[in-house]
């Protein structure tokens, strides 16, 4: 019986997506934005208020930043998974890193979310 997909869930074709699929909202995201602040000929603080008082920049931005911290994860798995043999070393650093991820991503929804 092959249990496989229960352990690991997020195999290597299905993480190839994953950072595909992050990747490209990524970009579009930051086309998008990049649009919006070149329409303002003076970049000050009244401008970044303007532009992140739309709510759905807040939730873009929002987006954003889960799927970066997504596509992160996935990247720092594979680099723990390539360069770390040793199982209970990788599988350690591999929680810490987990971790400051889920901290981060509840300050910036606490930040974000208002």
């Amino acid at each position: 019986m092959n249990i496989r997909w229960i352990k690991d869930p997020f195999g290597g074709m299905t993480q190839w997506v994953y950072q595909r699929f992050t990747a490209l909202f990524m970009l579009i995201y930051l086309s998008i934005m990049g649009v919006l602040i070149s329409n303002y000929p003076d970049i000050d603080y009244f401008s970044w208020i303007s532009i992140f008082d739309s709510s759905w920049v807040s939730f873009g931005t929002l987006i954003f930043f889960y799927l970066m911290f997504f596509h992160a994860w996935i990247g720092m798995l594979h680099i723990t998974e390539d360069y770390i043999k040793w199982n209970i070393i990788r599988r350690a650093i591999n929680f810490c890193f987990l971790v400051i991820i889920i901290l981060q991503l509840l300050i910036l929804s606490i930040y974000l979310i208002k």
